[in-house]
């Protein structure tokens, strides 16, 4: 899918008014960090402009743990470190009001393969909540926050680069079939494919928590568990965006399926 997208939502303006994708229905996409979440079946995504918050001080942001403040300031590119310490208060504040909690409240932990997942707070694990797991994705200024029930969630957004040595990439991280189809296309029209097989890996490896090349075959293990990844793209400003979302087929029965590995507060991106 593409199309122009709409202005910042009124409400949000950080908040990148999808209007493009808002007839799937693989996905809900929310126009405002605010709005409440109703249908528990589908999956949630948010698609956020980093560069909006450009007032952001985190001096008088208590969303900021003191962590991620510090990780934030040992970043020199002060652009990297506005776009870092955005992603970590637009991230805790979407979740926090999903769960009822306050954003610098909620603490998360890393699963078997690295995946970071929410510690649900006390009173809301019973029911549609227990279940929450969510992914995130950012590429330069373009932050996409997916969230779904009852199952895994994986997302890649990936802002496109025309000088992208796509056949070098794919040699390293596609397999060998993929690599052929890739370099039959003429060399200018490789870059899209490119990029829309990149992001369906890197969601359905998110989702799991596998690395995208961490299995010659991965989509006869872990990945078969697995629903199809949504492909989506669009334009923002003059950036062409390609990304895509995978969906797990399988019921997740509680947090037992995600062993902790390491409790932080903080969130590790």
């Amino acid at each position: 899918m593409r199309g122009p997208v709409g202005q910042a939502a009124r409400r949000n303006r950080f908040a990148i008014d999808m209007d493009v994708l808002k007839g799937t229905t693989a996905f809900i996409v929310h126009g405002s960090m605010r709005e409440s979440v109703r249908d528990f079946d589908r999956a949630h995504v948010w698609f956020c402009d980093l560069d909006a918050l450009r007032q952001l001080d985190v001096s008088e942001c208590p969303v900021l743990l003191p962590a991620e403040a510090a990780r934030a300031s040992r970043l020199t590119n002060s652009l990297e470190r506005h776009r870092f310490e955005a992603r970590c208060a637009l991230v805790r504040q979407a979740l926090g009001k999903l769960v009822g909690a306050a954003p610098e409240a909620l603490e998360f932990y890393d699963g078997i393969s690295g995946k970071p997942h929410l510690v649900i707070p006390s009173g809301a694990e019973d029911g549609h909540l227990a279940t929450l797991d969510f992914n995130l994705s950012h590429s330069e200024n373009i932050l996409a926050l997916a969230v779904a029930f009852g199952r895994e969630v994986g997302i890649d957004v990936e802002v496109v680069n025309y000088g992208v040595d796509a056949l070098g990439v794919a040699e390293v991280s596609f397999s060998k079939k993929e690599t052929e189809q890739l370099r039959a296309l003429p060399p200018r029209e490789r870059t899209l494919p490119f990029y829309r097989l990149w992001a369906r890996k890197e969601a359905m490896s998110k989702a799991t928590g596998l690395g995208i090349a961490a299995s010659p075959a991965p989509e006869a293990q872990e990945w078969s568990r697995l629903t199809l990844a949504h492909s989506f793209q669009f334009n923002f400003g003059e950036k062409e965006v390609v990304g895509a979302l995978a969906l797990g087929a399988e019921v997740l029965a509680n947090d037992a399926a995600w062993p902790v590995m390491n409790l932080q507060p903080q969130l590790s991106y």
